[in-house]
């Protein structure tokens, strides 16, 4: 299963970083996973497989690269009728 992950996330690990941070943001996305510190701004790469093990947790999404195609695989989230009708 792959790792749903877009610039901007903010995850939370499951370890502290030695400045005593545990939440990073997204900040490169592809083959490897840039991460940067909340606590005191040190960047780090990471494989998407390691980085599935090591997260507890989304904190935060970022921003959809492309709604329409978030749309499409994910739904709108709204039910809407399409006579009006309440």
């Amino acid at each position: 299963m792959a790792l749903d992950v877009r610039m901007g996330d903010v995850i939370e690990m499951r370890k502290m970083h030695p400045c005593g941070g545990s939440v990073w943001e997204v900040v490169r996305v592809g083959a490897d996973i840039g991460l940067r510190c909340r606590g005191c701004e040190r960047r780090i790469l990471m494989d998407r497989s390691t980085l599935r093990r090591r997260a507890k947790g989304m904190i935060k999404r970022g921003a959809p690269v492309d709604p329409a195609i978030e749309e499409a695989l994910f739904g709108s989230g709204l039910e809407t009728s399409e006579d009006g009708d309440k």
